[in-house]
């Protein structure tokens, strides 16, 4: 193999929730027993004390993207790291990029987090871009997306109670058993409730009050629901935003999986769940810091499930209409390959399942 030579530039982000972790003193050095690993040594402080999360990124193009998850790591790393200094990483270089030489590699240590709440709520903000799906050229505008997949303590916070039973139950579990329509009430409801323009409107309203009961079975209104992708509140990604953000916001490196070619580092699928959803998180996120894109829960996205639209394409929004809706990157109930970034599935909008959930995203202003 050849030995990956590392020019280190430390680019430290700092958290975005309200405690914000910072990262000082970065230090890295290449073992030269043959190993090809990497120790990297840092301090960490929090002004309000509790957990934090941290990972390292790297970077192959002199850090105009980090794309590259350095995956093959132990020590200091990980959720529920406290603040001290001298914290240890230990980064197997060898395993995540073998038989590379670059003269020119950068990478970043990433804390964020705090111990309020517990499961981070946060939005990275994904710069938009042009990027290939399903043989064409699709580009996107700039917006944000939810770092972790909605839990059921979110869900119960919104909506008075937990739908989620038998398949993993907790605060921190990913909620399911949740339909699409019902995933329209809670984001304007939860838009409502933070002071933020609500983006889903039915029969003329904005306000879940007016909208009846949730469906159980087709719905004519619920299915004409118009999306104000301008307003500032809470919505689905559509299916372009999803695989973009799965992705990693690049094409380079084309990952399998969110985040890596070995599904076992990035998801929970049918091979290692165990027959249930896992806490939120505890796998390893793709290059933007994102979580489960691959397995853990389908995630239901705006769109009709239907045929991709041929030729180039701005913002895609999906088909006018259709039977079923997008669900994208598999779940802990399936096999690894319907949990491949590129993969889709769909199903009826009232149908709730026990490995359906959602994440969420913002727009970028």
């Amino acid at each position: 193999m050849k030995r990956i030579y590392l020019t280190l530039a430390l680019v430290l982000l700092a958290a975005m929730l309200c405690a914000e972790p910072t990262v000082t003193n970065v230090n890295a050095s290449q073992r030269t027993d043959g190993s090809q690993k990497v120790d990297i040594y840092y301090d960490l402080s929090n002004s309000v004390g509790g957990p934090m999360t941290v990972w390292l990124m790297g970077s192959n193009d002199n850090g105009s993207s980090w794309n590259m998850p350095c995956s093959t790591v132990s020590g200091a790393i990980g959720r529920n790291v406290y603040a001290g200094t001298n914290k240890h990483i230990v980064w197997n270089a060898a395993v995540d990029f073998p038989n590379t030489s670059c003269a020119n590699f950068k990478f970043r240590v990433i804390a964020f987090g705090g111990d309020i709440p517990p499961i981070p709520e946060e939005f990275v903000y994904i710069n938009g871009g042009t990027f290939n799906m399903g043989g064409r050229a699709v580009s996107l505008s700039s917006y944000m997306i939810g770092t972790f997949e909605i839990t059921q303590g979110q869900w119960q916070t919104v909506m008075g109670s937990n739908p989620a039973s038998g398949y993993g139950v907790g605060s921190d579990y990913p909620v399911y058993y949740v339909s699409w329509y019902a995933i329209l009430k809670y984001c304007n409801l939860r838009s409502m409730a933070e002071g933020l323009t609500p983006c889903y409107s039915i029969s003329g309203s904005t306000n879940p009050a007016n909208w009846g009961e949730v469906p159980t079975s087709r719905n004519d209104a619920w299915d004409a629901v118009i999306c104000d992708w301008t307003a500032n509140g809470y919505r689905l990604p559509t299916e372009a935003e999803w695989e973009y953000a799965a992705r990693g916001g690049s094409e380079t490196p084309n990952y399998v999986y969110a985040g890596s070619n070995d599904i076992d580092l990035v998801a929970w699928y049918d091979g290692n769940s165990g027959g249930s959803t896992h806490p939120v998180g505890q796998k390893l996120p793709n290059g933007l810091v994102i979580f489960d894109m691959s397995g853990n829960v389908w995630e239901w996205c705006w769109d009709w499930y239907g045929s991709y639209s041929g030729g180039g394409q701005i913002n895609p929004t999906g088909p006018e209409s259709g039977s079923s809706r997008v669900l994208r990157g598999g779940s802990w109930s399936v096999n690894a390959a319907s949990c491949r970034g590129a993969g889709r599935g769909g199903s009826n909008p009232y149908n709730r399942s026990t490995d359906n959930g959602f994440g969420l995203c913002r727009a970028a202003n």
